[in-house]
């Protein structure tokens, strides 16, 4: 900052100084009065204006902007000077050191131009400071031969006072050249970075309409050629200055269309009226009348010849406003679609259309030429997101990434991406919560690079869809979500109905595995012990969830429990035995492993546990817990808890603490107890049951079911049974076994060891053959029909 000021004050300073010699030269000039008071504070104010800015970001570089100051300094000094009369070797020695004091700073500033930021470099090229140096030069020599008259105004030896013309003069055609060098230089080094190629494209449209102004005008005797090229050179090199340091780019190519095209149609015409003129001095009235008169239909004209020189025509540029009108209509698609169709207007490409990327869900939208909006599922690469938040305006070109991939190899995988779409550049569209989508532009038959009005169109763009965008990207994902829930409700409900079907046929196997034990009682239940036991066991189990059984020794307790189980409403479930007497129940780690434990495998059926009494206490006091859980704990699964059928040999007060836990006691006596009826107990049955014990042995043994024969009947109804179901099974088996006709007779009982009741000497005799068969056949086939 101190540095600064003293600049100014040293500015300031020269300035007054040149002004009260002016005065001194001309004391009678009303004119340079009003400059000894208008350049100091007018150079003053320029200061002020273009200081840095105090709040926000600067991207003027600090070199730039001292050399704007310096141009400001060297144009107000020239003015100055000239305020002074002509000819005095002083004042002329300080307009060139102003004028190239002037030039000299504009061509630091060229190779100053601050960046925008993103993947792009600035090459050491455009940083050089030669052509700067180079008409440093130039006006030096152009200085020192007015300085040399000025200084020594008493040698002998002075330049020909036509030299100092000749200098200026070429100083300035050669500096008019230098700048539009330079421009030329950064116009092509750094074309690509947006906002560097507006103002190196504005500085250099600036020098070559200054040279082809001063160069004719000096030819055609316009002016004197010493002051028409040295002002030409100084307003230059203050535009040139000014394309680098506004805080605008854009400002710079919509202002200089403007001035090029005033340039193109007026620079002909005032030149040609003041050779005019010129050639007919009386007549310049009539000539100044008509010059004017086509200066005002050139202004008239100016935006219409300036339309051409925009970026592309300024295809693009129209088609992005159209865009943005479309996008104000309420609805969301229809928005999108006429935003779409009005970027789409601006390519002649049908190959590649302007696109509408969005993240959530992955879909690109497009609008074909008959206007109809298309959507397709696609997901951009994440690269483009995060490479497009550090790139200016949030947009990412193609022309960038080609220039950068030898540098930055993790972009080439993007720009393929690009290549395959035809696409040109990519506007990332963000919210609150970050990027949500984004804005593809065809590259079509374009080979001009983007400029920054185009890119920061297509940001404005961006910025009005991004509310339709999130409002579209809401709408699609809750179809999304409700297709989903569709298609998931149908897979479910077909998941459903196939799991259905296994539950039925599952529940028919297990129904069929019960049915098969319990076909042994319902079969041969004729007695009224039998019968009685049979309904009270099917009354109790239909409406009790757990049931004692008192099977006496022998009892297939199986059969018995397998009624109670089809009884039950959890008939449907799986009918799982736990075998007290077995050892391989007696572990305590199976009772409490969570899927292999039988009261877990038993959900939805019914546990048997046979002998309970025969357990270890310590799984006793474990099955103890887990059954009194099963009534106290709720369950929120659909699977009904399993019923529990316990069969014991004895009753429950016979059993001592040393058989049985008093916490399964306590739960045993809690539950409704039956008790089966003993072999001896039911002899209207014992017919029933050989039949079928002989026709499943005949059919295994024999290939034939076997009936039993009258003398055989009657010793298996008078015996006692002592072993019930086992003993008259096993008996009855090998009998089977040595059964030499269709029948088992009592000599077949005799020869397996069967004895008989004390009274019983002998067997009577038997029928003959063709009474036992007649015999036998009905007995079995009613037997098989029941």
């Amino acid at each position: 900052m101190a540095r600064r000021g003293r600049f100014f004050w040293f500015s300031i300073l020269s300035l007054a100084y040149v002004c009260f010699a002016a005065v001194r030269s001309s004391p009678t000039s009303w004119l340079v009065y009003g400059g000894l008071v208008a350049l100091p504070l007018g150079l003053a104010e320029a200061w002020r204006r273009t200081a840095r800015p105090r709040g926000g970001e600067d991207r003027v570089e600090p070199a730039a902007r001292s050399a704007l100051h310096a141009a400001l300094w060297g144009a107000a000094l020239w003015a100055a000077a000239r305020l002074g009369p002509a000819g005095r070797p002083g004042f002329d020695a300080a307009a060139n050191l102003a004028a190239g004091a002037a030039v000299v700073a504009g061509l630091v500033a060229l190779a100053r131009v601050g960046s925008m930021g993103g993947v792009l470099v600035a090459p050491k090229a455009s940083r050089s400071l030669d052509a700067a140096a180079f008409a440093g030069l130039l006006w030096g020599v152009a200085t020192a031969v007015p300085a040399t008259q000025a200084l020594w105004p008493s040698r002998r030896v002075l330049p020909d006072p036509l030299a100092v013309d000749y200098v200026t003069t070429a100083a300035g055609v050669g500096s008019l050249f230098i700048l539009a060098a330079a421009a030329w230089r950064l116009r092509i080094l750094r074309k690509l970075e947006l906002g560097v190629g507006d103002r190196a494209a504005g500085a250099l449209a600036v020098a070559v309409a200054s040279l082809l102004l001063a160069v004719p005008a000096a030819l055609f005797d316009a002016g004197p050629p010493d002051r028409v090229v040295p002002v030409t050179v100084v307003i230059a090199a203050l535009m040139c200055t000014w394309t680098v340091t506004t805080a605008e780019p854009t400002n710079v190519s919509s202002s200089l269309r403007g001035i090029l095209a005033v340039m193109v149609l007026g620079v002909p015409i005032t030149l040609a009226g003041s050779l005019v003129a010129q050639s007919a001095a009386g007549k310049a009235g009539l000539v100044v009348m008509a010059t004017s008169a086509l200066a005002i239909l050139v202004g008239l004209m100016a935006r219409t010849v300036a339309r051409p020189l925009g970026p592309e025509q300024s295809r693009w540029l129209g088609a992005i406003e159209a865009a943005n009108r479309g996008a104000l209509q309420p609805e969301p698609d229809a928005a999108i679609r006429a935003s779409l169709g009005a970027l789409a207007r601006a390519t002649s490409s049908v190959a590649a259309r302007p696109e509408l990327w969005r993240v959530s869900p992955p879909q690109v939208l497009n609008v074909d030429i008959a206007g109809y909006l298309h959507v397709h599922d696609a997901e951009a690469p994440p690269k483009l997101y995060e490479l497009a938040l550090t790139e200016p305006e949030r947009t990412v070109r193609a022309e960038v990434l080609r220039a950068v991939q030898v540098r930055r190899p993790d972009v080439r995988g993007l720009l393929d991406w690009f290549e395959a779409r035809h696409a040109f550049s990519a506007t990332v569209i963000i919210d609150d919560d970050g990027p949500i989508g984004f804005i593809l532009l065809p590259r079509g038959n374009r080979a001009s690079p983007m400029a920054l009005e185009e890119a920061r169109a297509a940001r404005l763009l961006a910025d009005r869809i991004s509310a339709l965008l999130a409002v579209s990207s809401a709408l699609a994902r809750s179809r999304e979500r409700e297709m989903q829930t569709a298609r998931r409700a149908d897979a479910l409900e077909a998941d459903r109905v196939r799991l259905e079907q296994i539950i039925l046929q599952q529940a028919g196997r297990h129904q069929a595995l019960a049915a098969r034990e319990a076909r042994r009682v319902h079969n041969t239940a004729y007695s009224p012990a039998a019968r009685i036991a049979l309904s009270e066991i099917e009354r109790v189990a239909k409406y009790e969830p757990s049931l004692t059984l008192l099977v006496p020794v022998g009892v297939s307790a199986t059969a018995w429990a397998a009624v109670a189980h089809l009884a039950s409403p959890r008939a449907g479930g799986p009918m799982v035995i736990a075998d007290g007497s077995s050892g391989s129940e007696h572990d305590l780690c199976l009772w409490e492993d969570p899927l292999k434990s039988p009261l877990s495998l038993a959900e939805g059926g019914t546990l048997v546990l046979m002998d309970a009494s025969a357990l270890p206490l310590g799984v006793q006091e474990l099955l103890a817990h887990g059954l009194h859980r099963l009534g106290s704990v709720a369950v929120d699964s659909q699977v009904p808890r399993p019923g529990v059928v316990v069969t014991l040999k004895n009753p429950i007060e016979q059993l001592g603490d040393d058989r049985l836990c008093p916490s399964l006691a306590r739960w045993l006596a809690g539950t409704p107890a039956i008790r089966v009826p003993t072999l001896a107990e039911r002899a209207e049955d014992l017919r029933a049951i050989a039949l079928d014990i002989l026709s499943r042995g005949g059919l295994g043994l024999h290939g034939t079911p076997l009936g039993v024969g009258p003398d055989a009947l009657r010793m298996i109804v008078e015996h006692d049974w002592p072993g019930n179901d086992l003993e008259l099974e096993s008996g009855l088996t090998r009998a089977a076994a040595v059964a030499e006709g269709p029948v088992v007779t009592a000599r077949d009982l005799l020869k397996v060891g069967f004895s008989p009741l004390p009274d019983e000497q002998a067997p009577e005799p038997s029928p003959p053959e063709s009474i036992r068969v007649r015999s036998a056949r009905p007995r079995v086939g009613r037997v098989r029909r029941t």
